[in-house]
């Protein structure tokens, strides 16, 4: 595999990521201009409750910066964000890095091992009926993936929270204070990953068992754990990373929603807040590392089929 190749497409997707990151936090930007009220008369609420007053929403909004035009709010941001400086949350006067940054490791928490737990799931369950095609455990993988295709990401966390959490009382209902606290998001992310995955992996089976290696192996007497590691896994992985880059991506905006329902402080929780308290600042910081992630997630996808089949290289290079 040419080392130029590998460096062109991370170069490529560096690129893809800052455009990316900047459109999604200029939506956060436009979704807090645009919502009902006066950005202004919320900030001076939340810093004076009751003691609110002409003066007081006119003193927040020269502190803000709220007075100047919406153009050259937007672009002082833009000039603030490629030094690495996001400024300060309208609201607590933190600063937005450290805040956005500690939300991200709790959402990060839950994608990592709920990403995990989908992928091996899916080559397991993959292998199982793409190796048994038309078998009674192929139909019903078939059957029970399109059911659970159907199913949105929140009712299936408010099933696990009904079953695990109210009923057997094994895990905690939301927060993230207690011990345990990401196994049920996690389940609920890979529980709404997995049938997509499956169907992939299971395909994918059933092709790459048809090629010539694992039938000249099948031929010789070789056993189903060598067939499978030796000549089906790597082709097989193939177009599952593929697909699973565009899917987790897709599926961060599924993180929100678990943010909300387990009552998580992620980066889901920080965006939504951040937006209905019309803390610009706060909003566009978590839009631009929910809009990063996004990239970086298809760019680590992208690199991985590239690195098990090198011939994507050579495919890109001459077109």
């Amino acid at each position: 595999m040419p080392a130029r190749g590998v460096v062109d497409a991370i170069i490529g997707h560096l690129l893809a990521a800052a455009g990316v990151a900047i459109a999604v936090a200029t939506l956060a930007f436009v979704a807090v201009q645009t919502a009902p009220g006066d950005v202004a008369f919320r900030i001076a609420e939340a810093h004076y409750g009751e003691r609110i007053s002409l003066q007081t929403v006119e003193q927040a909004r020269k502190a803000t910066g709220l007075d100047q035009p919406i153009i050259v709010q937007y672009g002082r941001w833009v000039a603030s964000a490629l030094t690495g400086r996001l400024g300060r949350s309208m609201i607590s006067g933190r600063e937005v890095v450290p805040e956005v940054w500690r939300s991200f490791r709790t959402t990060l928490s839950v994608a990592v091992v709920g990403v995990g737990l989908a992928l091996v799931a899916s080559m397991v369950i993959g292998f199982a009926a793409g190796m048994r095609r038309d078998s009674i455990v192929d139909r019903a993988f078939l059957v029970v993936s399109a059911v659970l295709s159907s199913v949105p990401s929140f009712l299936l966390g408010i099933i696990l929270i009904t079953i695990f959490a109210i009923g057997l009382r094994w895990l905690p209902v939301a927060g993230n204070n207690l011990p345990g606290y990401a196994i049920l998001p996690s389940f609920t992310l890979a529980l709404a990953l997995l049938p997509d995955l499956s169907r992939v992996a299971r395909n994918a089976v059933v092709r790459t068992m048809q090629d010539f290696y694992p039938t000249y192996g099948r031929i010789k007497g070789q056993s189903w754990p060598r067939i499978i590691f030796a000549h089906a896994l790597r082709p097989t992985l193939v177009p599952v990373i593929a697909y699973f880059g565009p899917l987790v991506a897709h599926t961060i905006g599924g993180l929100v929603v678990i943010d909300v329902l387990f009552n998580l402080d992620g980066l889901g929780t920080q965006l939504i807040d951040s937006v209905l308290a019309a803390d610009i600042p706060m909003a566009m910081g978590a839009g631009l590392l929910i809009g990063i992630s996004v990239v970086a997630v298809n760019g680590i996808s992208d690199i991985a089929v590239r690195l098990l089949d090198p011939r994507l290289f050579a495919a890109s290079a001459h077109p």
